[in-house]
């Protein structure tokens, strides 16, 4: 009786290449297929941490903002992705020493939206820019609460939302339209006449 030769042969060792690039293949083709979900993941997460923002404005009396704006790749400490920005959010609180980052207990600080998204804004019917935030707001060097200067306190002032949340239920009138570049569908989120906050997503797009 001949005993078997130890080791694989050429074939067997093909078939399993060939099984593990299916593989690989299949996993990719998942992950990317994960972005249109990924945005309106993060669109209705934006739209349900806003709203409960609103209603702690509500019950606190005091006023809310959202600040939307842009993160590049360099400011958040990465050269590798450059020209790769994300929209950002973050929820402010009007105190006595202007708008300062801020938000309720058991809610996000803020968050951000896939990569390569285009964001189309109005506020009151009037289209607007998203803009980075100013660098010294960004900055983790600068001057504390006590340290700041006339000249600090007014770029302060710059540290304004894009949304107001007003203790009366008043909300800003905004509309945001988020969408991958070369596709014009994607999650909308605005707010109505009653100061709701909604979240559009067609039929065909939530699969």
């Amino acid at each position: 009786m001949c005993a078997r030769d130890d080791g694989f042969s050429l074939l067997e060792l093909l078939v399993v290449v060939l099984i593990i690039g299916l593989g690989v293949a299949i996993v990719g083709f998942a992950v990317g297929n994960n972005k249109p979900q990924e945005l309106r993941n993060s669109a209705r997460d934006f739209a349900n941490y806003t709203e409960l923002v609103e209603e702690e404005s509500v019950l606190s009396r005091e006023a809310w903002g959202v600040q939307l704006y842009r993160v590049s790749p360099s400011a958040a400490g990465n050269d590798t992705d450059a020209g790769n920005e994300k929209i950002a959010y973050r929820f402010l609180r009007l105190t006595d020493n202007g708008w300062l980052p801020d938000h309720p207990k058991d809610i996000p600080a803020g968050g951000e939206f896939a990569d390569n998204v285009i964001a189309e804004l109005e506020v009151e019917g009037a289209q607007q820019l998203i803009e980075p935030l100013p660098k010294d707001l960004n900055d983790e060097n600068a001057p504390s609460k006590k340290k700041r200067s006339d000249k600090d306190k007014k770029k302060l002032g710059e540290n304004t939302p894009t949304i107001w949340l007003a203790p009366g239920g008043e909300v800003t009138p905004f509309e945001l339209r988020l969408h991958f570049s070369g596709d014009e569908k994607g999650p909308i989120v605005r707010s109505d006449a009653l100061g709701r906050i909604q979240l559009e997503i067609k039929d065909d797009e939530d699969k």
